[in-house]
């Protein structure tokens, strides 16, 4: 029987034996056996060998001074490093009470003396397997844990790279938008302050409403496309300073088909939500709106809300051509409007926020802006 090796390498044994005649039979058995063996002459020393060499398997007696064996068992098992590490007491108290102690103090196993030489070989044989079985078991464990801790690194890697892509794609569809956006704007003398403050309010008005979060971002974001269709406007109409003519206000009005137009068919739910936006946010609530005269509850959500949003932001902000109006004569307005131009339940939510309304213009302040309020003279 020869002894266990690890890819090469000899299985170690410790001898404590504070008898030199013992552990010399012992090291000339296991060495012939191809066992490297460690040789200690008190519990102390044999402890600090193992902490230092380590082992396969420790032979110990257990009567010896300063520190007996099972005292050095005991510590064997404390240390994390060598707890699981077979100990093998050769002694020749083998009655029922030390075993008990033994075992108690984390024994594997027992070999009285005098031993047999067969006998003995046989258990550091087993002993020493089982302690290199377990290794190996840790040291797989120890692999796959850090493969796992190497792949979950890679993922959570990955996953961070894609919520930045993720970002940089939200910061650029929305400020895509935005631009396009105040291309139109631009030809109309409004500014991005407007678009921000009434993307804000449509925000608002759908949290008032309860819809979910997802629709209110995608309020916020696709509310500043509603005035689009003016990019398809005449500048002779679109820039005249003065009150439109029927005729030329008729042509205005032509500015909420073409943005449905310019929008509409996308593949994208945020672009076909600006697109009924721009459809519809000129409806109003008892059917005199346009382009469509739709009435009431027909009309979409989001045409409603911005409907609102857009009004009040007109209403409220100063542009080339006009004054704003003071805030009461704003609120006088809408509540006129309710029920005949607005949704009557979006306004009172709307006005009974009026502290986050003024917070979001306060935010959002600029010389001009507003949406279209130029009636035909």
């Amino acid at each position: 029987m020869s002894a266990p090796t690890h890819e090469g390498i000899a299985a170690k044994v410790l001898v404590v034996d504070d008898e030199a005649g013992v552990r010399r039979v012992l090291t000339r058995l296991l060495s012939a056996e191809g066992y490297e063996v460690l040789e200690a002459a008190s519990g102390q020393e044999g402890l600090e060998l193992l902490w230092t060499h380590g082992a396969d398997t420790v032979l110990l007696d257990v009567m010896m001074p300063r520190m007996d064996g099972l005292e050095v068992c005991r510590r064997i098992r404390k240390n994390s490093r060598t707890a699981h590490t077979p100990v093998v007491f050769i002694t020749a108290a083998v009655d029922r009470q030390f075993r008990r102690q033994a075992r108690k103090a984390g024994a594997d196993d027992f070999l009285a003396k005098p031993f047999d030489e067969v006998e003995l070989l046989a258990r550091v044989n087993n002993t020493v397997r089982m302690k290199l079985y377990h290794d190996g078991l840790t040291r797989e464990r120890n692999r796959l844990r850090n493969e796992v801790d190497g792949r979950t690194r890679a993922l959570d890697e990955a996953t961070d790279r894609l919520e930045r892509l993720t970002e940089d794609l939200r910061i650029a569809r929305e400020e895509t938008i935005l631009r396009l956006a105040r291309a139109a704007e631009f030809r109309d003398d409004e500014t991005a302050a407007h678009l921000q403050r009434m993307s804000h309010y449509c925000y608002l008005i759908g949290k008032k409403k309860n819809l979910d979060e997802y629709t209110c971002e995608m309020l916020r974001i696709a509310s500043p496309m509603h005035d689009v269709g003016k990019i398809g406007i005449p500048d002779h109409i679109l820039l005249k300073p003065g009150r439109l003519t029927p005729d030329e206000y008729t042509i205005m009005k032509q500015h909420a088909e073409i943005g449905y137009k310019i929008l509409s068919g996308s593949q994208s739910p945020l672009v076909e939500l600006a697109a009924n936006i721009a459809h519809t946010h000129h409806e109003k609530w008892d059917g005199s709106g346009y382009p469509r005269g739709l009435r009431g509850e027909a009309i979409p959500m989001e045409g409603r809300i911005a409907a609102v949003a857009d009004v009040f932001d007109a209403l409220t902000s100063e542009r080339p051509y006009k004054k704003a109006w003071p805030l009461d004569d704003a609120v006088a307005l809408l509540q006129r409007g309710r029920g005949a131009h607005f949704d009557p339940e979006l306004v009172d939510l709307f006005l009974g926020s009026m502290d986050e309304v003024l917070d979001i213009k306060q935010e959002f302040k600029d010389h001009h802006g507003g949406g279209e309020t130029r009636l035909p003279s």
